[in-house]
């Protein structure tokens, strides 16, 4: 009787030391869609230096959601202009998820592509990782965009 006593004693123990064990992130595929609007911030001669986007849609892992950011527009010395920010995606129960955002923008096409990277966020995306292919297709005249990304994400 002593005996099983001790087992059940150890397998509680066990058992709620496993429960204390962080989980493991785990790479999961990533897909979003959405649109939205950008405000435009131009340089003297007209030409775009950076946006700030707003918009929303839908995702896995995320469901319904929502982003604010802000893009930089640096060009080289090819003329090509890079874009550069971060962004905050606001997943339907509040997580958030970062977003460092590198691409290249092509203003005559009304297209800007390149890499987000997952760099952390809140609730269950703490500590999230990952790279996502994106493409924006922008409408200069109005500002609004339609967004693509595809890719993995770790949490």
């Amino acid at each position: 009787m002593k005996h099983f006593t001790k087992i059940r004693t150890l397998m509680v123990m066990l058992f709620m030391l496993l429960g204390t064990i962080p989980a493991s992130a785990v790479e999961r595929p990533f897909a979003l869609n959405g649109s939205g609007v950008a405000t435009l911030i131009t340089n003297e001669a007209g030409m775009p230096i950076g946006a700030i986007p707003t918009g929303s849609g839908t995702a896995t892992h995320l469901g319904q959601w929502t982003v604010t950011g802000n893009v930089k527009y640096t060009p080289d010395s090819a003329g090509v202009l890079h874009s550069s920010g971060e962004a905050t995606i606001t997943a339907a129960n509040g997580d958030k998820l970062n977003v460092q955002i590198n691409g290249i923008l092509d203003p005559l096409a009304g297209v800007d592509q390149g890499a987000f990277y997952f760099v952390g966020g809140t609730g269950r995306f703490e500590g999230a990782s990952g790279n996502a292919s994106f493409v924006v297709a922008i409408n200069p005249l109005t500002g609004g965009f339609e967004l693509t990304v595809v890719g993995k994400i770790n949490y």
